[in-house]
C-alpha cells in the first residue's frame, strides 16, 4: 500500500472565528492512499501535532495490512474518504448535491449580494448575531426581497431565554425551518423549543462527545432536524449510523462542513448526495478561502505542499 502525506496552509481572505477559535489560515493534511485522496481538516482550535501522530500512527497500522483504528475524529474521516476512493477526479456538476447560500457577517454585503441577485433561493442558511434587533431586522429584509425564501437561523448557542423570545416575536416564523442550537446543550435547547414554540435543529458535532448522542436525543414536536459535520464526527461508517438513526426519528439531515479546502468539500457534496439524494448541503465556508487548493482535476495542488 502506498501511502502519502501532506500537510497544508491555506490563507482565508479575511480573519474569520470559527468555533471559538480565531483563523487567518486553514491549516490540515492531504492522504493519498494508492493514489485516492482524503482530506484531514481538524476541528479550528485541536493541537495539529496530536492530529498529526494520530495519523501517521494509523497509516503505519494501514501499511501493515491492519486497520486504521485513528482516534481523531477528523483523520477517520480523512482516511476513510481516501480508502473508499471518494474520488473527485471525474466532477461534473449533477454530482454534488445543491448547497445552501450561507449568510453570516455585516448585513451591508448581504443585503447588497441578495439585492443583486436575479433568481433568489428558496432556502439559505443565516448565522445569527446574538444582536436581537440586528437580527430580526435582517430576517425581516431577506424575506421581504425573496418573499419565497425560507431561512435556517442558526443560533450557535448565542442566545439565552430572553434573548430567544425577542427575536421570534419580531420575525414571521411561517418563513423559519428551524433555528439551530438554541443553546449549548440539548436539554435546555429542549424546553426552550417547548417553552416558545420555536422549530429547533441540533449540530450533532457540538454533542458527540457524549456517548450515543443520537440514541439520547429526545424526540419532541418542536425537533425538525439535525446537522452532521463528518469531519467533526468520525468515519462514514459512523455517520452512516447517524444518518440512519435520525431518519428514525424522523428528522431532516442536513450534511455540513468543517471548513475544509475544495478536495474536502467536493468530497462532502459527493457523499451528501450519496447519502441525501437531492437535499440541500450547507457547503459555503470554502468561499472564506483565497485559494481552495486544489486543480482543475479536483486533486491538491502539490506544488508548494510539505510532505511528512
Amino acid at each position: 500500500m502506498q501511502i502519502e502525506i501532506y500537510a497544508y496552509e491555506l490563507p482565508l481572505t479575511l480573519p474569520r472565528l470559527i468555533n471559538g477559535t480565531a483563523l487567518e489560515r486553514r491549516q490540515g493534511f492531504y492522504i493519498n492512499i494508492d493514489g485516492a485522496w482524503g482530506e484531514i481538516a481538524p476541528l479550528p482550535g485541536s493541537s495539529l501535532q496530536e492530529v498529526q501522530q494520530d495519523l501517521q500512527e494509523a497509516c503505519q497500522r494501514l501499511r501493515q495490512g491492519l486497520a486504521h483504528d485513528a482516534a481523531i475524529a477528523a483523520v477517520q474521516f480523512g482516511l476513510d474518504c481516501a480508502l473508499a476512493n471518494i474520488s473527485t477526479a471525474a466532477w461534473a456538476a449533477d454530482d454534488s448535491a445543491p448547497s445552501l447560500p450561507l449568510l453570516e457577517g455585516p448585513r451591508d454585503p448581504i443585503v447588497r449580494a441578495w439585492r443583486c441577485r436575479r433568481v433568489h433561493p428558496t432556502r439559505a442558511w443565516l448565522t445569527l448575531t446574538g444582536n436581537v434587533q440586528y437580527d430580526a431586522g435582517l430576517v425581516r429584509e431577506l424575506c421581504l426581497l425573496a418573499p419565497n425564501v425560507r431561512l435556517v437561523l442558526d443560533a450557535g448557542g448565542r442566545l439565552d431565554s430572553e434573548q430567544l423570545s425577542a427575536l421570534w416575536q419580531r420575525i414571521d416564523g411561517s418563513r423559519i425551518d428551524w433555528l439551530l442550537d438554541p443553546s449549548l446543550d440539548i436539554p435546555t435547547g429542549q424546553q426552550l423549543a417547548e417553552q416558545y414554540q420555536l422549530p429547533v435543529a441540533f449540530d450533532l458535532a457540538r454533542y458527540h462527545a457524549e456517548s450515543g448522542v443520537m440514541a439520547r436525543l429526545p424526540r419532541f414536536e418542536q425537533l425538525k432536524a439535525v446537522v452532521l459535520r463528518p469531519a467533526e464526527l468520525g468515519g462514514l461508517a459512523t455517520c452512516r449510523q447517524l444518518i440512519e438513526q435520525a431518519r428514525l426519528k424522523g428528522l431532516e439531515v442536513m450534511v455540513a462542513d468543517s471548513l475544509q479546502s475544495g478536495l474536502g468539500q467536493r468530497q462532502l457534496a459527493r457523499l451528501s448526495q450519496q447519502w441525501n439524494p437531492d437535499t440541500q448541503a450547507a457547503l459555503g465556508r470554502c468561499n472564506y478561502l483565497l485559494d481552495s487548493g486544489i486543480n482543475d482535476q479536483g486533486q491538491p495542488h502539490l506544488t508548494g505542499l510539505t510532505p511528512i
